[in-house]
């Protein structure tokens, strides 16, 4: 690979391990006694609470896994024409970020642990990002590109 080169590629979770387990033994590990909503598997996507499935991205950069996770709507809304039904207002400053990638960076298609990376698309060129492990912004650069028109982006924090 190149310096500063990225491998990435979609990531259609496996139906094993359930992710339930992996979010129960990560509470576990992590001294949480309960949880009240983990990561599941639904209609090709991860769900998580009441958001739609995110569609997920994973990347291998810098000796280490990250996986990138974007909401269907938003991506939707990148193809021009599409109408796409509009998320909750703030949805990623209110996600429960910890609950989210917990299990998910604990997956075993990340021998390692994985970084992950919830991304938000306000418009044009630029996005937000929250991480639960190491920032990796130009590894995120690189599938927004693959996803869209858009060759240049930038984050908008």
């Amino acid at each position: 690979m190149l310096v500063g080169m990225w491998s990435v590629e979609p990531w259609i979770p496996p139906r094993e391990p359930d992710l339930a387990h992996l979010a129960m033994a990560a509470a576990d590990a992590a001294g949480i006694v309960s949880l009240r909503v983990w990561p599941e598997l639904r209609k090709g996507g991860i769900s998580f609470g009441a958001l739609p499935p995110f569609l997920s991205w994973r990347g291998w950069g810098d000796g280490s896994w990250h996986l990138v996770l974007l909401q269907a709507r938003e991506v939707g809304a990148l193809v021009p024409g599409a109408r796409t039904n509009p998320l909750p207002q703030d949805w990623l400053d209110h996600l429960d970020l910890e609950s989210l990638a917990r299990p998910l960076a604990r997956h075993p298609d990340f021998p390692g642990g994985a970084s992950v990376h919830v991304i938000h698309l306000p418009g044009g060129a630029a996005f937000r990002s929250r991480t639960y492990g190491h920032a990796a912004p130009d590894l995120v650069g690189e599938v927004l590109k693959r996803i869209s028109h858009i060759q240049i982006w930038h984050p908008a924090d």
